[in-house]
């Protein structure tokens, strides 16, 4: 085979599986938000169908190489591509699941925003809120109650302190808004003005 047809076999076979694995990164990680959002238990199966898709991309990979190796043609290139995405689809599986988290709160937050407001001078608790917890100038309106004893929250922190928790993947919460609600605070994000999204275990 000719070294020019080569090139345009090399390109018409790897052309279609790279879009194969864009599409499974991005439509992967757009899965885990859709099934993060509507129940933690819808995780598990999108995480088994992507893996699936996965191998098949890599057992596609293996064979396609064979074939070209049998040919003369020594590329590893389709064997490749799947592990190439690993990484890319790790990075936006992790932003996909932090904002999943974020989003629900954040579109609470905005959507009832005045009656959030008057919670905080003694007006009723806002729907969809477990009560309200308390923490000198602080206050926190549980959202989400997990039988594992963490919990998330809609926080209003005048001072912005709960900015500086950022526990997600392992990272740093200050000392004094470690256990500020007696709780062990994992990591905040902010969602407007004094107001933040708190998880907590």
């Amino acid at each position: 085979m000719s070294e020019g047809r080569q090139g345009a076999t090399l390109a018409a076979t790897l052309r279609p599986r790279l879009r194969f694995a864009a599409a499974w990164v991005i439509g992967g990680a757009a899965a885990l938000f859709v099934a993060n959002l509507l129940s933690y238990w819808a995780i598990p199966v999108v995480v088994v169908l992507l893996a699936l898709c996965w191998l098949g991309l890599f057992v596609d990979g293996l064979v396609r190489s064979w074939r070209w190796r049998a040919a003369g043609m020594p590329a590893l290139l389709p064997t490749f591509i799947p592990i190439f995405a690993l990484p890319f689809a790790a990075f936006l599986a992790s932003h996909a699941l932090y904002w999943s988290h974020v989003a629900p709160s954040w579109w609470r937050l905005r959507s009832e925003r005045s009656a959030f407001d008057r919670a905080i001078v003694g007006g009723p608790v806002p729907g969809g809120v477990a009560g309200i917890e308390r923490s000198g100038s602080r206050i926190a309106f549980p959202t989400v109650m997990a039988a594992t004893g963490t919990w998330a929250a809609i926080v209003h922190d005048p001072t912005d302190r709960m900015a500086a928790a950022r526990g997600w993947n392992g990272g740093p919460v200050a000392a004094d808004i470690a256990r500020v609600f007696g709780n062990h605070t994992i990591w905040c994000q902010r969602l407007d003005s004094h107001w933040f999204h708190c998880q907590f275990g």
